[in-house]
């Protein structure tokens, strides 16, 4: 019976040293894709059964029986998942404004020779050349140029900064599709890991999958997670619940009756509004609702009162042909602001004099041009370039510190990520050494198998044959 003992403990070897190589070639195979955790079988060395048959007082010791690798591992960190993903809600937020705020200095240009800042700056020169010399057909036609460049670029600003809104508020839709998505497919893996573990079975390559998804979606927005005593996970959406077991509470885009013309996102079962306080999904909604907004509204301001402000002195000046009364912009704001369609086809009627019947007096174009200086803006505290300058100052600043802070993040998460890959990731070096030492392991196996087999030869085929 000894020698069946050791038969079945070298074929138990040869079992758990060929899963040793199975899952050395398995982690091999994954070493590059993601989420993947590197598996590891444990192995103990079994002893008898307080039920053997074999007398504790016998002459003979007990060698045990051998070795159990019915376990297999992968090698995970918990808490360090939790403060990846920690990481992961705070860069996605901070990208996604970084990302938004890059665009919205495109659109203003400055500085540079195209942005508001130097048309601006040539609008009030070409003023300055009507006052020089009122009658020149040239100063004129020059300020028609120069006004019709300035407000083509005020009003397509407006349309940009109006149409970057439009392109998050879709990227906002686009997220709660990803949300949804995962949310799906996170549900369908609690159902097939409850089945692969109720039967006893490890399920680790689809907690990986789920965990990959958790990360995504930890990136996307607020999220929170919990594993249930059956092997489901269950994740909450900004203290709402988004997958209960096998269920999913969708997200959908429907329209925000609080802010016109957006889409804001609701939980399906109860119309519940999305929230987040990190996330892409904040990153998103901050540039959407608050950054782009009030970008808007100041650009809306300066053509505002650039209108109101020159129509009010143009009006009541005399052009070259003793016109008056002629509004110099159109419009009411940064969206339709344009120069008076009469003045772009007769320069002539520029309101330049201050009286009727004076070609030579540049007083109500000085006037206008004074304006430049006026502090005019911001209850009388800035003038028109003043205020620009700010606008453009205030959204560099506020640029600058969104990439600060993206970087810091990404610095953060960076850190966090290669923490979890020191612990779960693949090392190639390391499953070829594995993969050898179990491949030696394998052959002592059978080495083992093969002696058994000579000794039960030696036992049954040589033995009780003296004498004969």
């Amino acid at each position: 019976m000894g020698l069946s003992v050791g038969l079945d403990t070298a074929v138990q070897a040869l079992r758990a040293h060929q899963l040793g190589v199975d899952i050395a070639s398995h982690n091999i195979a994954n070493a590059q894709t993601p989420g993947f955790s590197r598996q590891r079988a444990l192995l103990r060395a079994l002893n008898y059964s307080s039920g053997s048959s074999y007398a504790s007082g016998g002459l003979l010791g007990r060698a045990g029986n051998g070795v159990d690798a019915s376990d297999i591992n992968r090698a995970r960190d918990t808490f360090l998942d939790f403060q990846a993903r920690q990481a992961f809600a705070g860069y996605g937020h901070q990208r996604a404004l970084t990302t938004a705020l890059a665009q919205t200095e495109v659109v203003f240009n400055d500085p540079s020779d195209q942005g508001i800042s130097q048309l601006l700056g040539r609008f009030w020169a070409s003023w300055h050349d009507v006052v020089n010399d009122p009658e020149s057909a040239a100063a004129r036609t020059s300020l028609v140029h120069s006004t019709t460049t300035l407000t083509t670029r005020v009003r397509q600003a407006s349309t940009d900064l109006t149409n970057q809104r439009t392109n998050l508020n879709q990227r906002v839709s686009a997220i709660g599709d990803s949300i949804n998505g995962a949310a799906t497919e996170i549900a369908a893996l609690n159902l097939q890991i409850v089945k692969v573990e109720v039967a006893g079975s490890a399920a680790n390559d689809l907690r990986d999958r789920r965990d990959f998804l958790v990360d995504q979606l930890s990136s996307l927005a607020e999220v929170s997670y919990s594993e249930q005593a059956n092997g489901s996970l269950d994740v909450t959406l900004g203290g709402h619940a988004l997958v209960s077991g096998t269920t999913v509470d969708a997200v959908t885009a429907v329209p925000d009756l609080l802010n016109p013309g957006m889409n804001k996102l609701i939980f399906s079962s109860d119309s519940a509004g999305v929230t987040s306080t990190t996330g892409e999904l904040r990153g998103v909604l901050d540039a959407r609702d608050v950054d782009l907004p009030a970008l808007l509204a100041k650009v809306d301001t300066l053509a505002a009162a650039l209108i109101t402000s020159i129509n009010a002195v143009h009006s009541a000046g005399f052009g070259l042909d003793n016109s008056t009364g002629l509004l110099f912009f159109t419009g009411t704001g940064a969206s339709d602001i344009a120069l008076n369609s009469v003045l772009a086809a007769a320069p002539q009627q520029i309101a330049a004099a201050s009286a009727l019947g004076s070609p030579g007096d540049g007083s109500n174009a000085l006037a206008i041009v004074d304006l430049q200086l006026a502090a005019t803006m911001s209850a009388g505290t800035q003038t028109f370039d003043e205020f620009y300058g700010s606008i453009v100052s205030i959204l560099g600043a506020d640029a600058a510190r969104a990439r600060d802070a993206a970087s810091a993040a990404d610095l953060m998460s960076s850190h966090l990520e290669g923490l979890r890959q020191s612990t779960s990731g693949v090392n190639i070096d390391e499953e070829v050494t594995n993969l050898g030492a179990s491949q030696h392991a394998y052959n002592a196996a059978a080495r083992v198998i093969t002696a058994v087999d000579e000794m039960l030869d030696q036992l049954i085929n040589r033995t009780g044959i003296v004498g004969r």
